[in-house]
């Protein structure tokens, strides 16, 4: 790279930017989550609001998966897409609860088991791929609630990448970003833990560099 800016200098661009990048993924996601779960309890009756515990980390895992619905070869009504989605996301984060086996039971209902298999497919290979990156740049031993925590990264990654190769101070420069994250108010990491994942994630794209 040509040039290196100062924590000074990155600081001041993270605290100028009210409506960063980063930031509104994060609002982005977590009501992407609320308004999911909003839609398939008008329409189906289903109450999931346990998935708002995990709105922004839901959102992560699920919207790639919205993306692939719709860009896929297949013939849902919006409300059968959303009923989808929110299965994938109970399966994921609720395997073997009462409300889980609810939603499965009305997708059978309506008779959307095969496509709820390849999307479920597909979400088991994103999550093994974003499982073995977090391990693979040591910020989990592989637990599955470690996983699924730091979900809310996958659309950001190359973002935080970006904005923290060219850093003077790795650390810092990790610290300030996590604070921006933290402070949407919508991610239940520490401002440290995060911190820590984000410093071992940036040293992770350096090493690939060389």
């Amino acid at each position: 790279m040509d040039f290196l800016i100062t924590e000074t200098q990155l600081r001041k661009i993270l605290t100028e930017q009210d409506k960063s990048k980063m930031s509104d993924y994060m609002k982005t996601l977590y009501s992407f989550t609320s308004d999911l779960v909003s839609n398939v309890y008008k329409k189906y009756e289903l109450n999931l609001k346990m998935l708002l515990t995990w709105g922004t980390s839901v959102g992560g895992m699920v919207m790639p998966l919205d993306n692939f619905i719709k860009t896929g070869n297949f013939d849902l009504t919006e409300d059968q897409q959303n009923l989808i989605l929110v299965g994938i996301a109970m399966f994921i984060f609720y395997e073997g609860k009462t409300a889980t086996n609810k939603v499965l039971k009305k997708i059978k209902e309506e008779g959307l088991q095969d496509t709820f298999k390849v999307v479920l497919e597909k979400a088991k290979k994103l999550k093994t791929v974003f499982a073995e990156f977090l391990k693979s740049a040591n910020v989990i031993t592989g637990g599955f609630l470690e996983t699924v925590a730091y979900s809310f990264l996958i659309p950001i990654i190359t973002d935080i990448y970006s904005m923290a190769i060219d850093s003077v101070n790795m650390k810092q420069t990790s610290i300030l970003i996590a604070q921006r994250l933290v402070s949407t108010g919508v991610v239940l990491l520490t401002v440290e833990v995060l911190s820590v994942a984000i410093r071992k994630i940036i040293r992770k794209f350096k090493k690939s560099e060389l």
